[in-house]
């Protein structure tokens, strides 16, 4: 059972520097515009757009105040240059908070970065804030607690978030924004800006958000420090206005599942799947469910997909990767249905030239528990596999919003365009 707290409070390049003509120029931008709540997508088809992330959390970094703190929890960390702004951050006052899984340091993930970071991180100022980067122990994650310790899939600190107490927005910003949360599908990698399609959602001045993520890092890092405090269930979930986030890992309930469970609810009596104003959602006013996803292995899920379509749900899913082994999941989406079935869109590099989906969003337009005309974002670091839920470090990030909604719509629409020419090629 889910708690709900009401708050108040891949082969990777070893080390990255980042193209001369984007770095500079993002990192001090002097009409940068003031830090606001919304959605950031990299496009790697585009050399002008790939940076995109990677350039707003650089900027973030750069204005983030003195005495004020950066926290970050990260898989892999394998640049160069953000471990020079971390570091510039920490010698002019910022507390800067670092961890990582044991990835980041060894060689095939860059360590070279993270060697930079932890000696920059120690070198004293009389401004100097006081900042660490700690790593999760070899193969496990932080917090989770591996279910199957003697198997070869190693939990892992999955995350990717972003937390600033408060920041300008760059260097050159002057109005300072507080509780800044960046929750991001992208590691901080080449692989992540040039070839995979990634997402960032920054929700700016939620006290209840930023303290529930904080929390939550604290967590990871108490667990790291004492392995006692490992654990194998954390249902926890913490709403905060139009925002809600889940922590993983999971023994019980499936949190992709429950959402999934409720998107078939009547609505004003009407068939599931129905009751929306006309051309919300589908023209006849049938519910839209759009799944970006890097891998789907949980057979629960695929199946409710499927059910959903079968219902009169019109179920869109880019994907990376189905199955581990054996083919369960992609037959159980391929089946037909009622209305004709799921639409289906492999992204993938596989071939030479081609980009991947790393996201893992979810997408409802329409009904979501008995309400119709729901516009409603899930996204984070949580892919839709056995893995993400029962044993790694993860975070999913709801937001109840149109305008995010429809950002993150249009960046769908632009993957599955991506993946139909991959497919046509």
């Amino acid at each position: 059972m889910i708690k709900i707290k009401n708050v108040s409070a891949l082969a990777l390049a070893a080390a990255l520097a980042l193209p001369l003509a984007a770095t500079p120029a993002a990192a001090a931008a002097p009409a940068t515009p003031p830090v606001t709540t919304g959605a950031i997508f990299n496009d790697p088809t585009d050399p002008a757009r790939q940076n995109a992330i990677f350039s707003h959390v650089s900027r973030l970094i750069d204005g983030a105040l003195p005495g004020s703190t950066i926290k970050t929890s990260q898989y892999v960390l394998g640049s160069d240059w953000l471990a020079d702004r971390l570091t510039a951050a920490h010698l002019r006052g910022v507390n800067v908070e670092v961890l990582l899984d044991s990835a980041s340091p060894k060689h095939w993930a860059g360590k070279p970065a993270y060697d930079k970071l932890a000696e920059g991180l120690a070198r004293k100022s009389d401004k100097s804030g006081t900042s660490w980067v700690r790593v999760c122990p070899d193969n496990q994650a932080c917090l989770a607690l591996d279910p199957n310790p003697e198997d070869t899939y190693y939990s892992n600190n999955h995350n990717k978030f972003w937390l600033f107490s408060a920041t300008t927005g760059s260097s050159t910003g002057t109005v300072p924004v507080n509780d800044v949360v960046v929750q991001t599908s992208a590691n901080q990698t080449p692989w992540d800006r040039v070839t995979a399609w990634n997402d960032a959602l920054t929700v700016t001045g939620n006290k209840e958000l930023y303290a529930a993520y904080a929390t939550y890092f604290g967590d990871l890092e108490a667990a790291r420090a004492d392995r006692t405090r490992q654990v194998a269930d954390y249902p926890v979930a913490y709403q905060a206005g139009a925002a809600k986030v889940y922590f993983f890992p999971r023994s019980g309930s499936d949190v992709i599942l429950d959402i999934l469970n409720t998107v078939d609810d009547p609505v004003n009596g009407q068939p599931a799947c129905s009751g929306n104003s006309p051309g919300f959602g589908t023209a006849d006013g049938r519910t839209v469910i759009r799944v970006a996803m890097h891998q789907i292995t949980r057979a629960d899920v695929a199946r409710k997909l499927w059910e959903l379509d079968d219902a009169g749900c019109f179920v869109d899913i880019v994907y990376r990767e189905l199955d581990n082994t054996g083919s369960a999941i992609r037959d159980q989406l391929g089946k037909p249905t009622k209305f004709g079935g799921i639409a289906l869109h492999k992204l993938d590099d596989d071939a030479a030239g081609r980009t991947a989906t790393h996201s893992k969003y979810l997408l409802v337009e329409g009904g979501y528990q008995g309400q119709p005309d729901r516009k409603i974002v899930w996204t984070g670091s949580h892919p839709y596999t056995r893995m993400g839920l029962t044993s790694n470090d993860e975070a999913l990030l709801k937001y109840d919003d149109p305008a995010v909604h429809d950002a993150y719509r249009e960046n769908f629409r632009a993957q599955r365009a991506a993946a139909d020419q991959q497919s046509a090629q």
